[in-house]
């Protein structure tokens, strides 16, 4: 009984020098492999959309649902602006040959909304419009300067008829400022 004892310790005894030994003599030259956890780093993607973002799915969604004509523009609504002039949503009022249509547009995709409203009679061309965040830029103390910090604001801005038209919500007063859509001139402030 001792000896198979001893003859157990000793077999114990040379696993554990050989499962030692792996793990510490060196792997003929390579480099060491870390096989354990490591951090991975994810970019997450903003609720917010650009202008130039929007532009692009637009054009793209044109030319696969369209015809070989470009689908024209005549409003456009953009929700929930931050200072940059980037958007949650996008709104284009277009119209097809079904109809008159709201195209949405978020980080879900398009959604197509039938709208039985009159649209403005001026078409919108993406490419002669000053963008959102140029136009925050270039009036940049007239659409933050009355801003507080410490209040919560919202900001939705409408493109039509060659003016931005952008409402400022502040709890529960609003301020209205109207931009001229191709220079990016202030035209009023209320």
């Amino acid at each position: 009984m001792r000896k198979n004892i001893r003859a157990i310790f000793v077999i114990s005894a040379l696993v554990a020098m050989i499962l030692c030994s792996a793990c510490v003599l060196p792997q003929s030259g390579k480099p060491p492999v870390n096989n354990g956890f490591s951090q991975i780093t994810t970019q997450e993607t903003s609720n917010y959309i650009s202008f130039e973002e929007v532009k692009q799915k637009f054009e793209e969604y044109s030319s696969i649902n369209g015809s070989a004509e470009k689908l024209p523009i005549y409003y456009i609504f953009s929700r929930d602006v931050d200072s940059s002039g980037n958007a949650i949503t996008w709104l284009f009022g277009v119209r097809q040959t079904t109809g008159t249509d709201v195209l949405m547009y978020d980080r879900a995709g398009w959604k197509i909304i039938p709208w039985n409203a009159i649209l403005p009679s001026e078409e919108i061309i993406l490419n002669q419009v000053v963008s959102p965040n140029t136009l925050f830029i270039k009036n940049k103390e007239e659409i933050f300067g009355a801003s507080s910090p410490s209040i919560q604001e919202r900001r939705d801005l409408v493109l039509k008829q060659g003016v931005y038209t952008l409402t400022i919500t502040s709890g529960s007063t609003s301020r209205i400022l109207t931009f001229n859509a191709t220079s990016g001139a202030l035209i009023t402030k209320v």
